[in-house]
């Protein structure tokens, strides 16, 4: 009788012993659970190479849109320009051209040369004759005021000759001009002729004087270039 009741308690000690280890096992395992890092979330936060590429594509411009841009800019500085000289309708490509030293630009003919005269004076000079060109001076309108301008350009035509008036036809290529005159002498014998032209746009007053001669007949080309001419 002694025998099976020592028996029984040292099976249940060993039942009891055999259920702590493996409850210790599954406490290790779940710990390494616990603390081994999740690879799910590092996933998710990193974006794949590919949508990084899709992004790049959308934020840089293309080479090609690039060149597209550059060349809009250029179309935009150049224009056609039209006039008339000898009684021949001409057309040629003027190209934008800004003063040195006054606030203004304008689109420049070929066969002429810009350059600074004085200060607050530039002159458009015919490559083929210096004795054709076209003097610019431009003023602030806040600086000055229209009629003082046409005052003194009335005075020094006064002074070169006879005096007679542009017409509205001959001064047509000047758009959304706030005032204009235009004045011509001329010197029949030597076949020259001097124009002087004042008008008020874009909160400028430009100042014209223009020389040309039968032999080029550049005025209507150089009226028509001064047409262009706008603050910068």
């Amino acid at each position: 009788m002694q025998k099976k009741l020592f028996s029984v308690p040292a099976l249940l000690l060993t039942a009891v012993l055999v259920v702590g280890c493996n409850t210790s096992d599954k406490t290790e395992d779940s710990d390494a659970q616990k603390n081994e890092p999740s690879n799910t979330s590092t996933e998710q936060q990193q974006p794949s190479s590919k949508d990084n590429n899709v992004d790049d594509a959308q934020e840089t411009p293309t080479s090609n849109e690039t060149n597209k841009d550059n060349t809009d800019t250029e179309t935009k500085k150049e224009q056609e320009v039209k006039y008339v000289q000898k009684g021949v309708d001409k057309t040629e490509k003027a190209t934008e051209s800004k003063s040195a030293n006054q606030d203004y630009k304008v689109q420049q003919l070929p066969g002429f040369t810009l350059s600074q005269e004085e200060p607050g004076k530039d002159m458009l000079v015919s490559n083929d004759n210096a004795e054709v060109f076209m003097r610019i001076e431009t003023i602030d309108a806040s600086q000055s005021s229209y009629d003082e301008v046409k005052t003194s350009m009335q005075d020094y035509m006064n002074a070169v000759g006879d005096t007679s008036s542009l017409s509205s036809e001959e001064l047509a290529a000047f758009k959304d001009v706030k005032n204009i005159e235009g004045y011509v002498v001329h010197f029949v014998e030597d076949k020259e002729k001097v124009i002087g032209v004042v008008f008020e746009k874009d909160g400028l007053i430009t100042k014209l004087t223009i020389h040309d001669n039968d032999e080029l007949d550049l005025t209507d080309a150089m009226l028509k270039m001064a047409a262009t001419i706008a603050k910068k």
